[in-house]
């Protein structure tokens, strides 16, 4: 009796791993890579690759593009509900302000409308670069002070320690003078903070003008709903000022003494003002209806889209990218970058493990003649990331790419910079979960002050960073390289 149930058990684990293995070629037809990758890890360690493909290999995309995809047909058939009725004279507004010919239609511009005709470019901008925490946090909290009508807030990390704290009640404050407030925060990134007493009393609190709701929330039954994250930042004002970038709400960006030395994060935000914000308020209410699709509420202020008003003279086009409408947009506007570069094109980013496709063609670039730069941080918090990133830059040097590490504390920037005029930054690593997974929100700029901001702040960058040279790459010992060349296979998932 016994042997029949050990036969029973077998024939039951063989069915699984059949189970598994159809669904790794059906599910990732269209990334041969990865799908060899998870094959053989499944195949040789049979326990261990079978856990790490429930949590990480099974994405669950095109059902998560499918929802978002209805969603947005949804909102096209009846804008007014999910934007407002004020949506349409700001759509006809907006259609009003295209910037000069000799920027809308030069040809890399043309080239952007085509792979995103939904991102509109808009001239009438004023941008302004915030370093770090210290800088951008009592900005934020100076205009979240002085909102009249509505708050609109997101962030991938949203602490409930001290500047957390500091940011909710702001927000309360203006709930309770009657502006109307909705926060979205990502369960997995905000995590640490989610399962605190604070966090639950703000998360059970039924207030008419005050809503936070957390993003995707997954659990033991569906662990592989935490691969989809939305791990955009944003605070948009009474539908007029934006902050957008890379900073999250946490202790630890505005590094100062209340937190370890080594939890410090440098990092860049840009403070918008002009008919660019519009764009972002459309983007917050589509991550609302997504988050409250079971229960549909009326998220829209009358006051989320005024009419705009030009304030400054930088060209904005606001990129989404995620599931849906603009999958793999980031992946996109990386590559579409790099083949529109003709002089320079300098890169910041925290995780570098984009991948092979994209080495070659920045290879290629380089080539072309082209200043290519890359800007990672030399301690970085995710050794593993670090590690993978690093297999590749004997390839890179060799082909004539430059590559710089940023000393001091981590530098969570993300930004690209062409030709000294032109470029784009936001939330989006050059990693392949942003180019795939994530829900990222950045925005491409030119014309203006802001392209020779950003310059003067990567020449800082540059100044505090060491370059790396193919000498180091070459003489680094064997088992470094093995451990670079193991932890490079897992690219797919980093």
């Amino acid at each position: 009796m016994e042997a029949h149930y050990s036969y029973l058990w077998y024939a039951v684990g063989v069915l699984i791993y059949i189970g598994i293995f159809i669904n790794i070629l059906i599910t990732k037809r269209d990334q041969p890579g990865e799908a060899l990758f998870w094959l053989m890890l499944v195949a040789l360690l049979p326990v261990f690759g079978l856990v790490c493909y429930l949590l990480f290999g099974i994405v669950r995309l095109e059902y998560a593009q499918e929802q978002v995809l209805q969603l947005q047909r949804k909102m096209k058939e009846n804008p007014g509900k999910y934007f407002g009725p004020a949506v349409a004279a700001l759509q006809a507004a907006l259609s009003r302000l295209h910037p000069p010919p000799k920027i809308g239609q030069n040809q890399r511009n043309a080239m952007f409308d085509r792979l995103f005709p939904d991102s509109n470019l808009l001239d009438g901008n004023t941008l302004e670069v915030l370093r770090d925490g210290g800088v951008a946090y009592p900005r934020m909290l100076q205009d979240i002070a002085g909102a009249k009508h509505c708050v609109r807030m997101q962030s991938y990390i949203l602490m409930s320690d001290e500047i957390g704290h500091a940011f909710m009640d702001a927000l309360e404050e203006r709930s309770r003078a009657g502006v109307d407030v909705k926060v979205i925060f990502d369960c997995l990134g905000s995590l640490k903070s989610y399962f605190s007493h604070y966090f639950r009393r703000l998360l059970l609190r039924r207030e008419k003008n005050f809503k936070i709701r957390s993003f995707s929330p997954f659990h033991l039954i569906t662990p592989w709903r935490f691969q989809l994250r939305n791990h955009r930042k944003l605070l948009v004002i009474d539908g007029k000022i934006a902050y957008i970038g890379g900073i999250n709400i946490s202790d630890d960006n505005e590094c100062t003494t209340k937190v370890p030395a080594h939890r410090h994060i440098h990092d860049l935000h840009c403070r918008m003002t002009g008919p660019a914000v519009a764009e972002l308020a459309k983007s917050f209410m589509r991550d609302w209806a997504y988050t409250t699709r079971r229960n549909w509420e009326e998220g829209v202020s009358s006051y989320d889209f005024p009419l705009p008003e030009r304030t400054g003279n930088e060209v904005v086009r606001i990129m989404t990218s995620g599931p849906g409408g603009n999958y793999e947009g980031t992946r996109k506007l990386f590559f579409a970058a790099a083949m529109a570069a003709q002089k320079s094109l300098w890169i910041m980013t925290p995780y570098f493990v984009p991948g092979p496709e994209y080495i070659n063609l920045l290879c290629l670039t380089a080539a072309r003649g082209v200043d290519v730069r890359i800007i990672v941080p030399a301690s970085n918090n995710h050794f593993f990331v670090s590690w993978a990133a690093q297999n590749y830059y004997s390839t890179l040097l060799e082909n004539g790419v430059k590559i710089y590490n940023k000393q001091g504390v981590f530098s969570h920037i993300k930004a690209l910079l062409a030709d000294e005029s032109w470029g784009f930054m936001g939330s989006s690593n050059c990693d392949s979960r942003s180019f795939r997974l994530n829900f990222e929100l950045d925005f491409c700029f030119e014309a203006g002050e802001f392209p020779g901001q950003l310059h003067r702040q990567f020449l800082d960058e540059l100044a505090d960073s060491i370059p790396v040279t193919l000498e180091h790459e070459r003489s680094k010992s064997f088992a470094r390289q093995l451990g670079e060349n193991i932890f490079a296979l897992f690219t797919p998932i980093l």
